[in-house]
């Protein structure tokens, strides 16, 4: 069976500080121990167990995450299924001016949350997550705030590409290759990426640097392995690209952990 979201955690020992961290598929944050502070265009907004961040798919965030008393804890639900226009429109209609993305849900929002969060995906129809994740949609249109996940119904070539890219990240993935898998030209293929003001080794980067970090995340510390993993032969040019995605090195993130 086909997830319609899936859920992911980041956990820190000490402050893990990232920049432009890309976004790829519209997804939400929740703490589960410490604090995640964002920075937002000219302010700086704090995230704890009572805040969720959202986020669209194409945003890249410069943020740090802090341990308090215990270690850092985040999960990211990352949503592969969109909602019908009409939800986003009703979260349009009803919100008010606030465009941040730092939201502070009531307890059934949360509950909702957290019961998602729970389910075991595999053991469940397609069907039935759906209609689990529609009425999770549902509830942050009233609140007004499902249109800061989701652009519209559709989803964007950009995004395509990725979740295309994500199903094996160490692939050697040549243009033509990935054209042929759209049905279209490789002229096509760029042209319809310039239009999103993006390009191939853009999305192919921020992808791997992406499972990079997921690696990390779970117990991977050899950084050659970690570079073949992503589908870098050189552990140097691996080290450079990290460095340059996230203004940090691999080792100086490992030891966050």
């Amino acid at each position: 069976m086909r997830p319609m979201f899936k859920v992911s955690q980041v956990y820190g020992l000490q402050t893990q500080r990232l920049r432009n961290v890309a976004i790829l598929t519209p997804s939400l944050f929740k703490i589960r121990s410490g604090r995640k502070r964002l920075f937002w265009q000219d302010d700086v907004l704090e995230f704890d167990v009572t805040t969720l961040l959202l986020t669209k798919a194409g945003q890249q965030l410069t943020f740090e995450n802090e341990p308090t008393k215990e270690r850092f804890l985040s999960v990211q639900m990352s949503f592969l299924l969109p909602p019908s226009e009409d939800m986003i429109q009703l979260s349009i209609k009803v919100a008010d001016n606030e465009c941040s993305p730092r939201f502070k849900p009531n307890r059934s929002v949360m509950a909702s949350l957290d019961f998602l969060l729970e389910l075991d995906t595999q053991s469940v129809s397609e069907t039935t997550q759906a209609y689990w994740l529609n009425g999770f949609y549902q509830q942050l249109a009233e609140a007004g705030k499902l249109h800061l996940i989701f652009e519209g119904h559709a989803v964007s070539f950009e995004q395509k590409i990725t979740e295309l890219l994500q199903q094996a990240p160490w692939q050697d993935y040549q243009l033509d290759q990935v054209a042929t898998h759209f049905s279209m030209s490789r002229a096509t293929l760029i042209r319809r990426l310039k239009e999103e003001n993006t390009q191939f080794r853009t999305l192919l980067t921020r992808v791997r640097m992406n499972h990079a970090i997921s690696l990390m995340q779970q117990g991977y510390r050899q950084q050659i392995d970690i570079a073949v993993r992503c589908g870098y032969q050189s552990q140097e040019r691996f080290s450079q690209r990290f460095y340059k995605s996230f203004g940090i090195t691999p080792s100086q993130y490992i030891k966050t952990l």
